[in-house]
């Protein structure tokens, strides 16, 4: 009796661990299955056929003109991994000055430019994209070398009308709007990637996470259940029979 308690509560203890990261994981994929069902999203810049970053200063979206002007500031950004494994110079930062039908938008916040040979100007800083009937300019607010934590984002949406309306967005936030986390990581300048509300399916799969746990955990833990009820009904059929008997 007491073999088949003590299996029992291991089956019930490994299936309560697993059920926790389990949930955040369904939670991910259901949230990004939501979006993606809901909205149709896409870069409005091609190159060589593919979509990619924004990599012109000018451009018509859904019969809106769309315009980028840089206001140097007379630094240079820090060299980041890609630069060094190119052997470029640092960008330079500028101010993003952002037009729309000759409008400024939003205030003109700093980017890094990219020097490489590959990959758009405003690589991982800004991005246009269309979300069904809407343009969504992304961009990030925060430079390389910040926590992640302490990371930003602006979003400015111009809708059928021409109306324009301004989101900014943190880290710490970003549950509180779910779309913009999805426009965030569609257009690239998230950076490092992140999730809805946890980062648990952005961390590099090994044997031990996911496979031994939670999923390997849990089917364990179902197994342990299953065998110690088994083994319960058993005795007390046994039992039963004896007491008929």
């Amino acid at each position: 009796m007491k073999l088949k308690r003590n299996i029992f509560f291991m089956g019930l203890f490994l299936l309560v661990i697993s059920s926790i990261p389990l949930f955040y994981m369904a939670r991910e994929v259901y949230i990004e299955w939501k979006i993606d069902s809901q909205y149709s999203i896409k870069q409005i810049y091609e190159e060589q056929g593919f979509p990619t970053t924004i990599d012109l200063l000018d451009v018509e979206v859904n019969g809106r003109h769309i315009e980028i002007k840089e206001e140097p500031t007379g630094k240079k950004a820090s060299l980041t991994l890609w630069d060094e494994e190119e052997g470029v110079e640092a960008g330079d930062i500028v101010k993003l000055h952002l037009f729309v039908d000759n409008k400024e938008v939003t205030t003109a916040d700093e980017v890094w430019l990219s020097n490489r040979n590959q990959s758009s100007r405003y690589f991982s800083w800004l991005d246009i994209l269309t979300v069904n009937e809407k343009i969504a300019i992304v961009q990030r607010l925060t430079d390389d070398d910040t926590n992640m934590n302490d990371r930003m984002w602006k979003i400015i949406w111009i809708d059928e009308k021409g109306k324009v309306k301004e989101d900014t967005i943190s880290y710490q936030s970003r549950k509180e709007n779910p779309l913009a986390v999805r426009l965030i990581g569609y257009s690239g300048t998230d950076f490092m990637m992140m999730g809805y509300y946890s980062d648990i399916l952005t961390v590099y799969p090994t044997y031990f996470f996911p496979l031994m746990f939670p999923f390997g955990s849990v089917i364990i833990g179902i197994l342990l259940c299953i065998i110690a009820l088994f083994q319960w009904r058993k005795q007390y059929r046994l039992e039963r029979a004896n007491d008929l008997g």
